[in-house]
């Protein structure tokens, strides 16, 4: 079973969810909470989150100053079903696997996130923690789903 696992309903169908994920996180990613949710180094600030969306594709973090950190790689480009990525701390000694799938549910979808390989990053403990940040990141996402659904409703 993976270390993290999670799941939550959308308003939106499984490609528009799959879409949003991929091509709104700089919108709906939060940057501040009870844990950081930036790599930025402490003599710079956040400014963008983004994927490359196609497979290989970097994950990566800019930072005020213009410098980057690549997080990840796409390594399942399936839209609208799947997406796969890897997450690696610049502290652990290799990355982490991320996995959501989208499937449909009545008018919207169902997302499931995964996220596994904390022992083998040498950090076995930190997975409780991101069963929690992972919690509050996948909730913005929700939300910005939600009012994105109800904007649709209003036109």
């Amino acid at each position: 079973m993976p270390d993290v696992t999670l799941e939550a309903a959308l308003p939106l169908p499984p490609d528009q969810a799959f879409d949003t994920f991929v091509q709104q996180m700089d919108v709906w990613w939060p940057r501040r909470g009870v844990f950081p949710y930036s790599f930025a180094p402490e003599s710079t600030g956040p400014l963008h989150i983004r994927f490359e969306p196609q497979l290989g594709g970097r994950y990566y973090e800019t930072f005020l100053d213009s410098s980057e950190y690549v997080i990840g790689r796409i390594n399942a480009y399936e839209p609208p079903d799947r997406l796969g990525y890897t997450w690696r701390d610049p502290a652990w000694r290799s990355e982490t696997q991320i996995t959501l799938t989208f499937a449909a549910e009545g008018s919207g979808a169902r997302v499931n996130y995964e996220q596994d390989g904390f022992a083998d990053a040498g950090a076995p403990d930190l997975a409780a923690y991101y069963q929690i940040g992972c919690r509050q990141t996948l909730s913005a996402y929700v939300a910005h789903c939600q009012a994105l659904y109800e904007l649709e409703q209003l036109s």
